[in-house]
Formats: C-alpha cells, structure tokens, sequence
C-alpha cells in the first residue's frame, strides 16, 4: 500500500468541524427554543462549584426545582467561568424548562452570556472548517498526484573535482 493513501486521512479534521458546528447550531437553537417556549420555574442553588485546573476554570451548579405536574427535577449543569461569576452568590435562580428541547433548562441570568458564547463558538468552528477544508483539498490534490505518477526518481551525480582526476 502507497504511503500517500494516508493523507486522506486529512479529511477527518472538516468532519469533526462540521460535527461541532452542527452540535453548536443545535444548541444554540434548543436555547432558543427553550427561552421561548418552556415554563419559567424559580431553582434552588443545592450545591455549587468552581475549580480551577491549570490555566482553565469551570463548574458547576446543581439546582432543583418541581415542575407544574409536581415532578422535582434535580440537574448538574456544568458552567464556564464566566457563568459561575453571574450565578455564584444566588440561592434561587429563575429558569426556563422545556422537556422537548435539546437544552431542556436555561438559565435566565445567563442566557444572554450563553447566547454569545455559543455565536462565538461558531465563527472559531466556521473559520476551522474553511481552513481544514482548504489543507485537505491541497493535502489530497498532492496525494493524488504522488499515487498516480509516482515519487521522483532522485539522480545523483558527482561533480566534485576529485572525480574528474579519477577519470583522466
């Protein structure tokens, strides 16, 4: 087997890309969905925190809630820093819930955060998608000609001045 077959292997960088812009626009649309459509409910705050892990810092809420037919709904949702610092010294945080949605709970203090994040979140994954598309065209254009024509057959030569008096 060629060697440049591999180079096609290039070309799982654009599926990732167009899975996680696909994730987000499905997140970003089931926020929507939603703030708009779901039932605005008041959550407790029943355990909060935030790490930090090397340059990263992230964490989580737990909140519970009972829903207008009386189910109590207990989730860990994970938080980024910035979310954490908007929500870290509420004990109730009001909510939208809607069951038949990809993000069933949404917090309302930070929807708009969220919002933005998620906006951003596309543009850095449209931006990969464009370039990794481009390096896997050119990387597969290349492949295609060293599989089709061959590698170049290198020719070396001498032509140091030793050699000429070798000869004479």
């Amino acid at each position: 087997m060629n060697k440049y077959y591999f180079i096609y292997l290039i070309w799982l960088l654009p599926i990732y890309f167009i899975y996680q812009f696909g994730y987000q626009t499905t997140t970003y649309f089931g926020i929507q969905d939603t703030y708009e459509n779901g039932e605005s409910y008041i959550a407790t705050v029943t355990d909060f925190d935030v790490k930090q892990i090397a340059a990263q810092t992230n964490g989580y809420v737990v909140i519970r809630f009972t829903t207008s037919e009386d189910e109590v709904i207990e989730r860990q949702l994970g938080l980024p820093v910035q979310m954490a610092q908007v929500i870290m010294e509420s004990e109730l945080i009001p909510i939208r819930y809607n069951t038949d949605s990809f993000k069933p709970i949404v917090l309302m203090p930070t929807y708009e955060l969220q919002q933005s994040v998620i906006k951003v979140n596309l543009g850095v994954t449209a931006i990969g998608l464009i370039a990794t598309i481009i390096v896997a065209l050119f990387g597969s254009r290349y492949a295609y000609r060293k599989i089709k024509h061959g590698e170049e057959e290198l020719k070396i030569e001498r032509v140091d001045r030793d050699h000429e008096y070798e000869q004479a």
